[in-house]
């Protein structure tokens, strides 16, 4: 069944409403766009392979490349990631001992060092007619082979070196004292947000055979001052707490009886949020909040993205 222009442009308008809270992520740790769309592209074709596969077609680069309108080369690149297991950003990790070589070589080889052991400033791009050196000379006589990217990218995390001007790379300490990642609190928040995510996408396509997941928020009539702000966050954690202590207490006797090797985990999140619907222009402003979610009268019908565009082989 053909979805609508309209339609289409909500869909696309969710994706842009997802993303948009996580570029100040992306701009904080130093996520590029074109690193985003890779991982939309590769999430895309994996996505698409484990579809194709489930409904028992072929599966090759030729017929992915079509269906999600990339080029079959970059459908064979995004795959064999997939199966290596490379990371999203596409780079090569850095070892800790690959960053110290490359920061003592700085401050030792007379080519990037000068008086008293000083590092040299470096050009941050091999410049025709410059009289410095660059960051890539650098890491070609420390760490031949290494990606001068991931190598820069973790010298400033690190705050080893900063980079001026986008031009150049100045070093700020010999000393590689490597910050401790929160990676345990960033994988949680994608956890979290891929459930909800979830949710809301089966009250979406959910036939009338499936039940509807609970759906409610409570927002505030009026704009608050911090102080009252602080008041709901206050009360909000309390009754929400108690809430998922006695959810978490059902849940325990409820396995006792309901267990199933073949079942799935579910789950009910509890948030505090900050409604931002508001500061949308007028034209695209929604009641976003429903106090019920009544039950589809007929089944949702699914794209199938592959009629008549190839035929269907097994």
């Amino acid at each position: 069944m053909n979805k609508s222009t309209r339609e289409k442009e909500a869909v696309l308008s969710v994706f842009a409403e997802l993303v948009r809270p996580l570029m100040r992520v992306a701009f904080e740790y130093g996520i590029s766009a074109s690193e985003i769309a890779g991982v939309v592209r590769r999430t895309f074709i994996q996505a698409l392979e484990s579809r194709l596969l489930e409904q028992k077609r072929a599966t090759t680069d030729a017929r992915l490349a079509l269906v999600a309108g990339l080029t079959k080369s970059d459908v064979t690149a995004l795959r064999q990631a997939l199966r290596s297991g490379a990371p999203h950003s596409m780079r090569a990790p850095v070892s800790s001992d690959q960053v110290t070589n490359l920061l003592t070589v700085w401050h030792t080889h007379t080519g990037f060092s000068g008086a008293y052991g000083l590092a040299m400033e470096l050009d941050l791009v091999p410049t025709h007619g410059s009289p410095r050196r660059s960051f890539q000379d650098l890491v070609d006589l420390a760490c031949p082979g290494v990606d001068p990217e991931a190598l820069l990218d973790e010298l400033v995390a690190s705050g080893s070196v900063e980079i001026i001007e986008s031009v150049t790379v100045r070093c700020l300490s010999r000393a590689y004292l490597p910050k401790e990642a929160d990676v345990k609190r960033i994988e949680w928040m994608g956890r979290a947000l891929s459930n909800v995510a979830t949710s809301f996408v089966h009250n979406l396509l959910r036939t009338t055979q499936e039940p509807a997941y609970m759906e409610r928020a409570v927002v505030s009539d009026e704009a608050l001052s911090e102080v009252g702000r602080d008041k709901f966050l206050t009360i909000a954690g309390e009754r929400g707490q108690e809430l998922l202590t006695e959810l978490d207490t059902f849940l325990t006797r409820l396995a006792a009886s309901e267990r199933s090797d073949t079942g799935k985990k579910y789950g009910v999140g509890v948030y505090f949020f900050e409604d931002r619907s508001t500061e949308r222009p007028p034209d695209i402003q929604h009641k976003p909040y429903i106090q019920k979610t009544a039950r589809r009268e007929s089944p949702v019908e699914e794209i199938d993205v592959l009629a008549g565009l190839v035929p269907n082989k097994k």
